[in-house]
């Protein structure tokens, strides 16, 4: 069991009071989606420590940016995707988290 945490920062548009942090439990999800989604998460995370290159363009400076943590036990690993990232399986995983958080509602905290 792993507990997702996302919050948006930055961008012109941004509002703390609509910016507030999501949370949700992984295993409120079914098995196979709760699977793929930390495998996604990992292999986004492996891609950037492997990687020095920038994923977002040059000049974005307005840009927001979508921070995610999952935490297993005591264990937390966090990510931290641009809005205009070029990297398919990072744009997918903010997706994903976005609709899980969505669908699972808030945690206890």
């Amino acid at each position: 069991m792993a507990r997702v945490r996302y919050h948006v920062e930055g961008g012109l548009a941004f509002f703390p009071g609509l910016a507030a942090e999501r949370v949700f439990e992984t295993e409120a999800l079914p098995e196979p989606q709760r699977d793929e989604l930390l495998d996604l998460f990992e292999t986004v995370r492996t891609h950037r420590l492997s990687t020095a290159a920038p994923s977002a363009p040059g000049g974005a400076a307005d840009q927001q940016t979508y921070v995610i943590e999952v935490q297993e036990s005591s264990d937390v690993r966090r990510l931290v995707v641009d809005e205009f990232d070029q990297d398919p399986a990072a744009r997918e995983l903010v997706a994903r988290v976005r609709e899980c958080a969505d669908r699972c509602g808030p945690a206890a905290p």
